[in-house]
């Protein structure tokens, strides 16, 4: 075994371990397992909590389904399926530069849906999931029952901001340094995402979360570099959601935001709201890790919209 391999065996480990201890923390009792999709090319894995109708979740870029676990006590009653998206952490490495990213993101969803033997769900994703999120819903309405977008989407909407971290690890030198750098602490990996969320976002929050999320990172390291989705820090257009694209969305959409999101303002919320036919947004106080600091308060308006949406004939 070579020392790469050694390397990911330790983070993974690490992740599991950091994982245990996060859920064992929020009272979460969770089942961890391999999920299989069509595409050979893609290995990744599902947490499963609790039970009911059927949600899954998509977590931000470089993280894994264990971000979730502060959320997750405040949504009862539901079938809850985490998954980790392509290359994030224990799916298998994953290079973005092979695909088109807008056909893969609704690609991708639809292929959690038919693993998971799910005609159609609840969707909720952050930052990039809830990319993927908008994107699956905009394409496969018919498949969504609802799609609850809790942050800004990350770079979906026209005005979106690059993360300096993010827009740094996809240089030329940030891809050959990356997978390089050593694996983050726990308190390394808080304050860094203290910078993309806002202090608030990590306070009250457990090292064995961030320690879950810092292996996170080191395991996504060399698949995250490999999103060439901006030039610096100005997105894409081609990859972002157009005005016409959300106007004919027939799905449920509900934006969460944080006042104080740093990836994007309030303001692109209520833009998009406006478009979608059947959009909402509600502006908390908070940044991007707007679940972090406000998990009772987003688990109350996701279980409303929610419970809505799936008492509304299809």
């Amino acid at each position: 075994m070579g020392r790469a391999e050694r390397r990911r065996d330790e983070q993974r480990a690490r992740l599991r371990a950091g994982e245990a201890a996060a859920f064992a923390h929020y009272g979460i009792d969770a089942r961890s397992e391999p999920l299989s999709l069509a595409d050979p090319a893609i290995t990744t894995r599902v947490v499963r909590v609790g039970a009911g109708p059927p949600t899954v979740l998509f977590h931000g870029s470089t993280l894994t389904s264990t971000a979730w676990a502060p959320l997750l006590p405040h949504l009862p009653g539901r079938t809850l399926h985490l998954v980790d998206l392509p290359g994030c952490g224990l799916a298998d490495p994953f290079d973005y530069q092979a695909v088109d990213l807008v056909a893969h993101q609704t690609a991708f969803v639809g292929s959690v849906l038919d693993a998971l033997g799910l005609e159609r769900a609840a969707l909720v994703g952050a930052s990039m999931g809830g990319w993927f999120v908008l994107r699956f819903a905009i394409e496969r309405p018919e498949r969504v029952v609802a799609a609850a977008l809790v942050t800004a989407p990350a770079l979906a909407l026209p005005g979106a901001s690059v993360p300096v971290p993010m827009a740094l690890s996809s240089t030329w030198l940030g891809r050959r340094l990356m997978p390089l750098t050593p694996p983050p602490s726990a308190r390394a990996t808080r304050r860094l995402l203290a910078t993309i969320g806002g202090d608030g976002s990590v306070a009250g929050v457990p090292d064995a979360l961030f320690e879950a999320l810092g292996a996170a990172m080191s395991l996504g390291a060399s698949s995250t570099t490999t999103l060439e989705v901006a030039r610096r820090r100005t997105p894409h257009p081609r990859l972002q959601v157009s005005e016409a694209e959300l106007a004919a969305c027939r799905a449920p959409v509900l934006l969460l935001w944080g006042e104080n999101d740093k990836v994007q303002s309030p303001a692109a919320g209520r833009w998009a709201a406006g478009l979608l036919p059947n959009g909402r947004l509600e502006v908390l106080p908070g940044g991007h890790g707007l679940w972090f600091e406000q998990p009772e308060r987003c688990g109350r308006l996701l279980s409303a919209f929610l419970n809505e949406a799936e008492q509304t004939p299809a």
